[in-house]
């Protein structure tokens, strides 16, 4: 069923044709009651709250299409982190001088004024994110009889194989999604005790 529209903005110039829904209007002031505690307060936890979301947000609407792809950027990323961030403080002078949700803070000091925070940046996240999503529908496809869907889907059933689909995501064996969640744990469990010895990013 439809959700109901309460009206269609359409501005040809720019390209926008949208429709409006009550929902959307709902997340539309939550949304800007969110932002405006953040500004209004700057409390890390609204701070990682909406970094978050913009994590999954991003996890959500970007893909890699193969392996390849997502080895070549994450080895690329390695090496840019190094360079970037133990070459030169460029990395740290940005995440520590813009006021804004694009790093998860954690309290590293209360009684510092201000308080010192220990950060993560967000791409220490989504980068990383979008490969284990790789890995995740990777698992699911290799367990399922795509002829079966695709005949379901011709002969007009796409809600029968959209059940299918479902079912057969939950009991796939999710190999390699367990096993690159682990490397990302060891990772971040890695990194956390690096910046700790050299107190360094």
């Amino acid at each position: 069923m439809d959700k109901p529209k309460l009206f269609k903005l359409k501005i040809e110039k720019i390209g926008l044709d949208i429709e409006v829904s009550p929902l959307d209007l709902v997340s539309l002031i939550f949304s800007y009651a969110g932002v405006g505690v953040y500004i209004y307060t700057k409390n890390w936890l609204f701070n990682n709250l909406l970094a978050i979301l913009f994590c999954v947000h991003g996890i959500q609407y970007m893909f890699l299409g193969n392996f390849t792809t997502g080895f070549i950027l994450l080895s690329l990323l390695f090496f840019y982190d190094i360079f970037f961030v133990f070459g030169t403080d460029v990395m740290l002078t940005v995440a520590k001088s813009i006021d804004a949700p694009i790093k998860l803070l954690f309290p590293k000091n209360w009684n510092a004024t201000p308080p010192e925070f220990s950060l993560l940046g967000l791409g220490d996240i989504v980068i990383p994110g979008l490969f284990i999503s790789l890995c995740l529908r990777f698992d699911v496809i290799k367990s399922m009889n795509i002829d079966e869907i695709g005949n379901l889907i011709q002969r007009n059933r796409g809600d029968d194989a959209v059940v299918i689909f479902h079912k057969q995501s939950k009991l796939a064996a999710k190999t390699y999604f367990y096993g690159a969640i682990l490397g990302y744990l060891i990772a971040i469990i890695v990194t956390v005790i690096v910046m700790l010895i050299f107190d360094k990013g």
